[in-house]
């Protein structure tokens, strides 16, 4: 299970921030818990521009099992750090939406972050946020200079308490988390039906198994730039999560990409190129992602497509010189005498009157910014990286 936990507070020492380093440490049987600082992030405004650290902590909260915030009490209320960050966190696309929500607070007083504690509860059960919040269940730390020494929790009923709540919030989780058949269905619900081509037919069922077969991952990018499908390819090189379906181009690619997307995207659209094509390294191996103008019989813009796939293998078969010389007729290769025959796809020699059109453009042709970063760049369709 994967946490993130929120530091409440911009102060450079907190106890709060204690309170969660200790729940790290002691928790790690149960759970993967993150640690998140919001000291850094901007001031909330609808006319600030959302920059990179803004979009990771986003992220962050939307790719977690659930989330801890733990707070500290200003003026009856959380601190106003603390509810900038909840409002970047909900702005657009709302991360924290049906997302458990654990709250936990310590301060130097009896009372501890009571108020603020059940100010933040209002807060996260706003439509805005919609989140999960668990009831009946609170964590009240006072006295906290005397609770926390050298970093552990001392007194045995508060320790307690945390242990109990804590594994309410696991129970929580589990319970309200989506089933693997409610966000991927294993089968289509028209599994029976058939789709007529021009060129045969297929049933659903076919098609979902072809796509969770084929080699290579596939994503959408509707016409209207949100991303709206993915394929259900074992072992992505871009792990995609079900919550992140109908974001928009701008919330699910990092800022210092966007301009980049968005001019592969207008390109297709105003019909200056068709596909884009650029090789990095992922997961200590190359992989090739491409990306194509869908259109429909028409011409018409409906989206833009990325293929990404491992091409270790084809340099493989390169290096071992399967297209070494080839006999001209039947594309067969010396190399097919010792290695035995190569797969249909051998006939390396594309057609010269049905190869890639002239707005096709290699990652050559590319914008620069597109292949600076080969290791950990994001794609540029829906911006996640190699993790």
């Amino acid at each position: 299970m994967k946490l993130v936990a929120i530091v409440g507070t911009n102060a450079d020492f907190s106890y709060n921030r204690l309170l969660l380093q200790y729940m790290q440490k002691h928790f790690q049987a149960m759970a993967d818990i993150k640690i998140l600082e919001i000291d850094q992030l901007p001031a909330f405004s609808i006319d600030e521009p959302l920059d990179m650290k803004v979009w990771s902590f986003k992220k962050a909260i939307q790719q977690a099992d659930g989330v801890i915030f733990s707070t500290p009490e200003y003026d009856h209320s959380i601190p106003a750090a603390l509810k900038s960050a909840i409002e970047w966190v909900s702005y657009k696309q709302n991360a924290l939406y049906h997302k458990p929500a654990m709250i936990v607070g310590t301060s130097y007083g009896p009372q501890a972050s009571a108020r603020a504690q059940e100010h933040l509860r209002q807060i996260l059960a706003s439509p805005d946020c919609d989140a999960y919040t668990l009831s009946g269940n609170e964590v009240l730390i006072g006295n906290a200079a005397k609770v926390f020494v050298d970093g552990n929790v001392t007194d045995a009923k508060v320790r307690a308490e945390l242990e109990s709540y804590f594994n309410n919030f696991v129970d929580f989780i589990d319970t309200t988390a989506p089933k693997e058949d409610d966000s991927m269905p294993k089968q289509p619900y028209l599994d029976d039906a058939y789709i007529k081509f021009p060129t045969g037919s297929l049933s659903f069922r076919e098609v979902q198994q072809i796509f969770a077969t084929i080699p290579f991952e596939i994503d959408l990018i509707d016409h209207t730039d949100h991303f709206t499908w993915y394929s259900n390819k074992p072992n992505r090189e871009h792990v995609r999560y079900p919550n992140e379906i109908g974001e928009g181009v701008d919330e699910c690619h990092p800022p210092k990409v966007l301009p980049i997307v968005m001019k592969i995207i207008n390109s297709f659209k105003d019909g200056s190129r068709d596909s884009v094509s650029r090789p990095l390294m992922m997961h200590g191996h190359r992989v090739l992602i491409q990306y194509y103008a869908l259109r429909d019989v028409d011409g018409s813009y409906l989206g833009t497509i990325e293929f990404t796939g491992s091409v270790e293998h084809i340099l493989n078969f390169y290096d071992q010189g399967a297209w070494g010389e080839s006999d001209g007729t039947t594309g067969a290769s010396q190399a097919d005498a010792t290695s035995g025959a190569t797969d249909a796809s051998g006939d390396a020699a594309a057609d010269a009157t049905s190869g890639a059109s002239a707005h096709d453009e290699a990652a050559s042709d590319a914008p620069a910014a597109e292949n600076a970063d080969t290791t950990d760049a994001p794609d540029a369709t829906s911006g996640a990286s190699e993790h």
